[in-house]
This record gives structure tokens, C-alpha cells and sequence, in this order.
């Protein structure tokens, strides 16, 4: 390849390129206008109109791809125009002002939540009617007392958590996690952080990982647990912290 400033030989038309811009501090040109079909250089390669061609209207657009597309609305049947590169037209602009919740002007009607009592403690809670209906073990404050209540109504082979045994050595994961949380008073055994601090209950961290356990019921004992705040917990597991 010729250098067309200089007449240097080159081997490549990149090598001769790279001459061009470096000695000669210009780049060589890399498009051919669409409207113009004059050359011009664009560092990205991308753009189909030089500077005096490009405009930011229409097809003269550097992202013009073919303008909108018309489509039917699927409720009202009206014809709608949008822009294939937004999601595919489907409703109308009518019909999606009209439809409820999909606007902050035209809000959902706010669904009216159900009172009913935790089936563990027996606390008020306020639920949506979704939540309550056609769920056979009802409803609870917070993992704590669905791990009490679990504890307390499913035990037995009939449960996928339980093992059988003693308390000690094969009793199932929710009973030894609250007895646990007692012992230690909801406190974090590392920081002295306890639950009203934390805003919510301690972790409960297996000292000997379940996994190292050929029966990994024998890992659920209070000897092999301890109570650890969130961020002692990461600590602990990423071996940080003893």
C-alpha cells in the first residue's frame, strides 16, 4: 500500500493507515456519506452522514433505523405508530393512560388487607387476602415464631427438616436455632450487639460446618452452635474472625 501523502510503500492498508496518522497527523477517511457519497473519517466507524450531511432529524439521523412501525391496539382496535427499538407495540397510548396501576395518575384500586391473628403467638397481623387464602399453615410475624410453630405442630418423620433423636444429638434445626437464641440471650457471642441494636434476631453459626458431618442431623446441637450478628457471621465464615 502507497501512502497517498508521501508515497511510502507499506505492506497493509492498516499499516499504511496508522502511517498516515501518525507522520502525517491526519486521519484517512473510513466512510462514504449516504447522501453526499463524499469520504470522511468517524473514529467509531458507525456514522452514515458526514459533518455537513448529518442531521439530527429523520433518516439523516446517525441512528435512524427505518422510523415507527404501526401496529393495532389489542383492546380499542385503534392504530397506533412506535419505534421498533421500544418494546413491541401492544396497546395504544389511550388505552394505557386508562389502565389502572400502570400510571402514577391513574393508581391501582388499593386492595384491602385482611386481620388476622399469627398461629404462633397469636399477635394482629394485617395481610393480603392472597397471603391467607389456601395457605394451609397460616400466617406469622416473622421467621422466629414460623420456626417456633414448626417446632411445636410438624414434627416427625412426616417433616423434611426433622431427624429424630435428642435434643443433642439429632433433634431437628428449628428447636436447637430458638434454644440457641435463649442461651445467648439474642445477643451476638463476638460483639455484644444484641437484637434491639441489630433490628432483627442474631444469626446462629455452626461452629463445625454441617457439611463435615457424615449425619448432618449430629451438626444441629446446642455444643456446635452459636449466636453471631450478621456482619460476625461473614466475618467468621470468610475466616476474618475466630
Amino acid at each position: 500500500m502507497e501512502c497517498p501523502s508521501c508515497g511510502k510503500q507499506l505492506a497493509t492498508e492498516q499499516g499504511m493507515r496508522q502511517h498516515h496518522t501518525k507522520v502525517h497527523n491526519t486521519p484517512l477517511p473510513n466512510r462514504v456519506c449516504k447522501r453526499c457519497h463524499q469520504e470522511f473519517y468517524d473514529p467509531k466507524s458507525q456514522r452514515a452522514y458526514c459533518e455537513e450531511c448529518y442531521s439530527e432529524q429523520g433518516n439523516q439521523n446517525g441512528n435512524w433505523r427505518g422510523g415507527k412501525e404501526t401496529e393495532t391496539c389489542s383492546v380499542c382496535d385503534a392504530t397506533f405508530s412506535y419505534y421498533p427499538s421500544n418494546k413491541q407495540g401492544v396497546y395504544c397510548s389511550e388505552c394505557v393512560k386508562e389502565a389502572e396501576g400502570l400510571l402514577p395518575e391513574n393508581p391501582a384500586e388499593r386492595i384491602e388487607l385482611i386481620r388476622t391473628a399469627c398461629s404462633f403467638c397469636e399477635a394482629q397481623l394485617e395481610r393480603l387476602p392472597s397471603s391467607i387464602n389456601g395457605n394451609e399453615y397460616g400466617s406469622f410475624c416473622d421467621l422466629d415464631c414460623y420456626g417456633k410453630w414448626l417446632s411445636n405442630n410438624i414434627v416427625g418423620s412426616n417433616h423434611h427438616q426433622w431427624e429424630g433423636g435428642t435434643l443433642f444429638y439429632g433433634e431437628s434445626w428449628w428447636p436447637v436455632r430458638r434454644k440457641a437464641l435463649e442461651g445467648d440471650n439474642y445477643t451476638c457471642q463476638r460483639c455484644g450487639a444484641d437484637s434491639e441494636e441489630l433490628g432483627q434476631n442474631p444469626d446462629v453459626h455452626h461452629l463445625n460446618r454441617v457439611r463435615d458431618f457424615d449425619d448432618p442431623s449430629n451438626a444441629h446441637t446446642l455444643s456446635n452452635v452459636v449466636s453471631l450478628c450478621r456482619s460476625c457471621h461473614r466475618l467468621v465464615e470468610s475466616g476474618d474472625k475466630k
